[in-house]
């Protein structure tokens, strides 16, 4: 009986100590995610979060975060082909989390914007746009308050030309909502998706220019 309260402890303090190092390494990681301009840096830092998840195995945050390094890349970028590379990269890992967390809407928004991405000629702005708001709406779906679907839907219909009823105009009272709920928005945990709110300021300040 002793033998066995020893094991139960020595594994109570194993999960613990595991849980805190996973925590540690991953808020590290998303910090050097966060703060890197650099294509390979960032290809790096989303391997990193892949094995991560390997490890993790039931967690749906490493693969979101290595899909979102890879999304990050396509920002430094101007070639189409190698846009869609990285994209590429980033969609089986952003399959992993959502066959992770299939409910979490925070997942559908990263594949809203990954479809948004896909844009980069007129001639895919009918496919990606439907495909975009399709995913965008599935999150809205599960969590209307979050803040990172109404910055993809602004910026949606930002993009959209003003004949196909975008532009700036009709983008502004969305981008305001978006920055209304990062005013308000608390996160479920200190490893939570936190980007857009920049964006979403540094939008609305160059409208009001």
């Amino acid at each position: 009986m002793k033998t066995l309260v020893i094991l139960i402890m020595v594994s109570m303090i194993s999960y613990s100590s595991f849980s805190e190092d996973f925590e540690s390494t991953m808020k590290q990681t998303i910090t050097e995610m966060y703060h890197s301009q650099n294509a390979q840096k960032l290809e790096n830092i989303a391997g990193k979060f892949y094995r991560i998840g390997q490890a993790e195995k039931d967690n749906w945050l490493p693969y979101y975060y290595a899909a979102y390094s890879y999304v990050s890349i396509t920002y430094l970028l101007d070639d189409g082909d190698a846009i869609d590379s990285y994209l590429d990269k980033a969609q089986p890992m952003l399959d992993k989390a959502i066959e992770l967390n299939p409910d979490e809407s925070e997942n559908y928004v990263l594949q809203g914007l990954i479809h948004s991405m896909r844009i980069t000629n007129p001639m895919r702005g009918m496919k990606y746009s439907a495909l975009s708001n399709e995913a965008l709406e599935k999150a809205e779906k599960l969590n209307p308050e979050n803040p990172r679907l109404w910055l993809c839907k602004a910026q949606n219909i930002f993009y959209t030309p003003s004949m196909f009823g975008g532009g700036a105009v009709k983008a502004k009272p969305v981008y305001e909502k978006a920055a209304e709920l990062f005013d308000t928005f608390e996160p479920s945990n200190a490893l939570w998706p936190g980007w857009g709110e920049e964006l979403t300021t540094s939008q609305l300040a160059s409208m009001s220019e």
